[in-house]
């Protein structure tokens, strides 16, 4: 599969599940509820992070809780890409929207980079980050997964207000470096996707 053929197969993937039809859940959390497509595998989670396996492919999935925070106080939320993956790599972008059953419709951004023979997918909405580590075969129906749990996550944004609103903000960048640091393969290295690489320019280092 080349380059343009990867591209388009992602954009079919996303263009598939798109409409507000009702998505049964069957995870329950503290702060979110959602649906987990039967070929995920969960095997790791606490109140605001869960990791999955598809195929080969490891997904983690973090409750957005500054984009949660920032819906209830600011009334124009603007979903960006966070900023710390090398853009140079960059080789597929989608910001489009999803509707979910109750008709609401939920912005949304998904980045996904080249990596040697495998891709870090980057997707964000007001309720959830998703990063997976995916290798090609996983990356279509990886992201129609993704959308599908975004589709049907319920997540109790009154005590997510009211448990995170004063305390420190989450460094995703660095949570998500020590995760990647974990997953990625022997040979690779975190540190190459990275544009400012976690430390490097702390002082007295």
């Amino acid at each position: 599969m080349n380059m343009t053929d990867l591209q388009q197969s992602l954009t079919d993937a996303f263009a598939l599940e798109t409409d507000g039809s009702a998505i049964r859940r069957n995870n329950y959390t503290d702060y979110v509820d959602y649906y987990l497509p039967s070929d995920m595998q969960e095997y790791d989670c606490n109140e605001i992070s869960h990791s999955f396996m598809f195929n080969h492919s490891m997904v983690i999935m973090d409750v957005n809780i500054a984009g949660i925070i920032n819906a209830r106080y600011y009334k124009d939320v603007h979903i960006a890409d966070e900023g710390f993956f090398d853009k140079n790599k960059l080789c597929f972008r989608r910001e489009s929207s999803f509707v979910k059953a109750d008709g609401t419709e939920y912005p949304y951004l998904c980045d996904v980079y080249d990596y040697e023979d495998d891709y870090l997918l980057y997707f964000t909405c007001e309720d959830a980050i998703f990063y997976a580590y995916a290798r090609k075969e996983d990356l279509a129906p990886l992201c129609s997964r993704i959308l599908l749990i975004a589709k049907s996550m319920n997540v109790d944004h009154t005590d997510i207000v009211a448990d995170f609103s004063f305390k420190d903000v989450i460094d995703y960048q660095k949570k998500q470096v020590n995760l990647f640091e974990t997953i990625m393969p022997v040979n690779g290295n975190i540190n190459d996707f990275l544009l400012d690489p976690v430390g490097n320019n702390d002082e007295g280092e």
